[in-house]
C-alpha cells in the first residue's frame, strides 16, 4: 500500500498525528486492492464529515477525538443520503428537489436512501479501524462500539437482494453473444466463466493468460490469485466451458498475448476484431452481463453475482453436499454457502402455504 494515498505533507509536522496515517496505511496494506479502495472511500467520508481532510494533522486530530455522539450523527447523515434506486416504484416519491436528499429515512427497501447493508458496511469498517487505533494506544474509545451505536442488520430492508436466474435461461444467456466475432467469443467466455465457475467479476477481470491451466487428467482449471479472502484457489471448469476457453485462447495467442498478459481485453476499431491495450474492468463486465441478460429475457435487476448464486444453487439442487459446494464457491464456511442457496428463500417451500385450522 502506498503511504501517499493517505499521508500528505501537512501531517509530517506532528509525530503523533503522523502515526495515525502511517497506521492506517499499514492496516490497509494487509487488505486486498478492492478492499483498500473501499476503506479509503469510507475513511475519507468520515474525515470530511468530522470537518477535516484525509492525510492532514487536523483530520487525524478529529478522528482520534471522535465520540459515539459523532458516530450517531454520522449515522443520521448516511440515512439521509441518496442511494440505489429500489426495484419498486411509488406514485408519491417525497423528496427535496433542491438538495436531492430524500426525506424518508426508514430503510424498508422502498426508498431512495442508502441501504442498511451499505451503512452497516461503513460502520463495520470504521469499528475495525478504531480497534486498531486502540490496540496501537492512539486512543481508548471506539465511537462505533455496537453497544453504543446499534445499527440494523445487513439483510434488513434490502432493495435489491441477489436474484437467482432461472436454470432454463442460463444457456440462452450464454449463447446470446455472436461467437463468430472475436468480441462475441470473448463475451460468451466471460458469461460462461461466471456461470460455470461461480466467479466474481473482479476475479474474471484479474485473470491473466497463465491462469488458464490443465491438469494431467485433462481438466481445465483457473488459478485464481488473491481472491476476496486473500487466498489463491484453483477452480475447475466443465467441458462445455473449456471448449469455449480453448477457442478464445487461440485467438489471444494469435494476437501475441504472453503468459503475463490479461486474459480479457477491450476491443478497438469499427468492426472490433482486434483487442486494444486496455484490460476489461469489473465495471465493464458488469455492464456486459446486464446487456446480455436483458436480451435473453432475464430482467434488468440481475447482476454478475446472480450467476454466482445460480451456480451454487444448481449444484445444491443436483445433490452436491454443502461441504463440496463450499470448495467450489471458496466460502469460508458452510453457513456462507447457505446464504447463496436460493432454494431456502422461496415461498413455494414455505410451510405457511399448507397451514390449516
Amino acid at each position: 500500500m502506498n503511504d501517499t494515498l493517505i499521508l500528505s505533507d501537512k501531517s509530517q509536522k506532528n509525530t503523533i498525528k503522523n502515526e495515525v496515517w502511517i497506521r492506517i496505511s499499514a492496516f490497509l496494506s494487509l487488505k486486498t486492492p478492492n478492499t483498500q479502495k473501499t476503506y479509503i472511500g469510507i475513511i475519507k467520508e468520515w474525515t470530511d464529515f468530522l470537518g477535516g481532510e484525509i492525510g492532514t494533522e487536523k483530520g487525524a486530530t478529529l478522528i482520534l477525538s471522535a465520540t459515539d455522539l459523532h458516530a450517531i450523527s454520522y449515522k443520521h447523515f448516511l440515512e439521509k443520503k441518496r442511494g440505489q434506486a429500489p426495484r419498486v416504484k411509488t406514485s408519491k416519491e417525497i423528496k427535496d428537489i433542491s438538495t436531492r436528499v430524500y426525506v424518508n429515512q426508514k430503510s424498508f427497501g422502498t426508498s431512495y436512501n442508502l441501504t442498511t447493508s451499505t451503512i452497516a458496511k461503513k460502520f463495520t469498517a470504521l469499528r475495525r479501524l478504531y480497534r486498531m487505533f486502540i490496540s496501537s494506544n492512539l486512543c481508548n474509545l471506539n465511537p462505533f462500539d455496537i453497544d453504543k451505536v446499534p445499527i440494523n442488520t445487513k439483510k434488513s430492508g434490502q432493495k435489491r437482494p441477489t436474484e437467482m436466474i432461472d436454470f432454463d435461461l442460463v444457456r440462452k444467456i450464454i449463447n446470446t453473444p455472436n461467437e463468430k466475432t472475436m468480441q462475441g467469443l470473448r463475451d460468451k467466455l466471460i458469461l460462461s466463466l461466471l456461470f460455470a465457475g461461480g466467479l466474481r467479476r473482479s476475479e474474471v477481470a484479474n485473470l491473466i493468460m497463465d491462469d488458464v491451466r490443465a491438469s494431467e487428467g485433462g481438466t481445465f482449471y483457473l488459478k485464481l490469485r488473491a481472491t476476496k479472502s486473500g487466498k489463491d484457489f484453483e477452480q475447475a471448469l466443465p467441458l462445455w466451458c473449456s471448449s469455449i476457453l480453448i477457442k478464445y485462447l487461440e485467438f489471444r495467442k494469435s494476437e501475441g498475448a504472453l503468459s503475463g498478459d490479461k486474459l480479457f481485453m477491450g476491443f478497438a476499431g469499427k468492426n472490433q476484431i482486434k483487442s486494444d491495450n486496455k484490460p476489461l474492468t469489473p465495471s465493464g463486465i458488469y455492464r456486459l452481463f446486464k446487456i446480455y441478460c436483458e436480451k435473453a429475457g432475464a430482467g434488468s435487476f440481475v447482476s454478475p453475482h446472480s450467476a454466482r448464486a445460480t451456480a451454487i444453487t444448481k449444484l445444491l439442487s443436483d445433490g452436491i453436499s454443502h461441504r463440496e459446494v463450499q470448495e467450489f464457491s471458496r466460502h469460508s464456511s458452510i453457513q456462507m454457502v447457505e446464504t447463496y442457496d436460493k432454494r431456502l428463500f422461496g415461498v413455494d417451500r414455505n410451510p405457511g402455504k399448507n397451514l390449516k385450522y
